[in-house]
């Protein structure tokens, strides 16, 4: 079995270019409206919902527009990344205003970024 891409939310089509394509490098590869029957159908939601596909290196991302949207409290759903060059995603995320977590023990430190609607995204060096 393979994952085939991931759906997530966010508030508005600027903050998902801004963080998928301008600065994670993801590719617009489709804009898509879900009719109100299927969007109702599928996610409980009346009336049509905005869909952005973003794609980079085999990775697919769902990005479902919302202006409602608010991050659920306890957030545990993310996504992982392996990247490249870690060093370069931590410094641009610092240069770009994007929150980073750290999170440490004695034996492991783990980080994560949130994308502009609070979507949290774990990053590893490769």
């Amino acid at each position: 079995m393979l994952l085939s891409h991931v759906g997530i939310i966010n508030k508005n089509d600027e903050q998902a270019v801004r963080f998928y394509k301008d600065f994670l490098g993801f590719e617009i590869t489709k804009e898509y409206v879900v009719p109100p029957e299927l969007s109702e159908q599928l996610f409980a939601v009346s009336g049509s919902v905005k869909m952005m596909v973003f794609e980079k290196a085999g990775i697919k991302i769902e990005v479902f527009i919302s202006p409602e949207y608010k991050p659920p409290y306890p957030e545990f759903r993310h996504i992982g990344f392996s990247l490249d060059d870690f060093s370069e995603i931590m410094e641009k995320a610092q240069q770009s205003g994007i929150e980073l977590i750290t999170g440490r023990t004695k034996d492991k430190t783990v980080y994560f970024i949130k994308d502009f609607a609070g979507n949290l995204i774990e990053i590893k060096q490769k």
